[in-house]
């Protein structure tokens, strides 16, 4: 394989309310770049993103394809607008977040040492490592922007709570 540059970052993050800092809003949201070889799949003109959510299913898809009809994403994009409820799900994975249709999705496809980023105008070829660096780099950002804000309030409901409790614990145990 030829190699490939691959840029996954975040470009903006912040709180849906606007401030700095923002201790009921459980969700980082932000702006993001993707793109292979100077090809775009996700600029910020594609609106603002759930970067915790995302980050979530971009760590989930280092072991599990992402595609429409077999999602990490419990049906949202990859990179979904909207992922403020996390509840625990009896599923293929413990947790999933509640959010609005929209979003900009990317399917992720593993063939052997490579991986396929597809935005729906044909898949973008990047090494297995160089994604797993990627999506690393990318969920360390969405931590370091949670630990310059102070800790969030729980969770009032009690599923709620533990969807939380559980979304942490996944993003963890997949980030080692």
């Amino acid at each position: 394989m030829e190699c490939s540059v691959l840029e996954l970052r975040i470009l903006e993050s912040g709180w849906i309310s606007g401030e700095a800092d923002d201790a009921d809003d459980p969700c980082a949201h932000g702006t993001v770049m993707l793109a292979v070889d100077g090809h775009a799949l996700v600029t910020p003109a594609d609106g603002s993103f759930t970067l915790s959510a995302a980050g979530l299913y971009l760590l989930r898809t280092l072991q599990h394809d992402h595609a429409p009809a077999d999602t990490v994403s419990d049906g949202n994009a990859l990179f979904p607008c909207c992922g403020y409820i996390a509840l625990p799900s009896s599923g293929v994975f413990p947790v999933f977040c509640i959010g609005c249709p929209g979003g900009r999705d990317v399917a992720v496809t593993h063939q052997g040492d490579e991986v396929l980023l597809d935005a729906g105008d044909g898949p973008r070829r990047v090494s297995l490592l160089e994604w797993r660096k990627a999506v690393l780099a990318f969920v360390d950002a969405v931590e370091d922007f949670y630990a310059r804000c102070s800790p969030k309030h729980p969770a009032t409901d009690p599923e709620e709570a533990r969807g939380w409790a559980l979304f942490w614990a996944e993003w963890q145990q997949r980030r080692q």
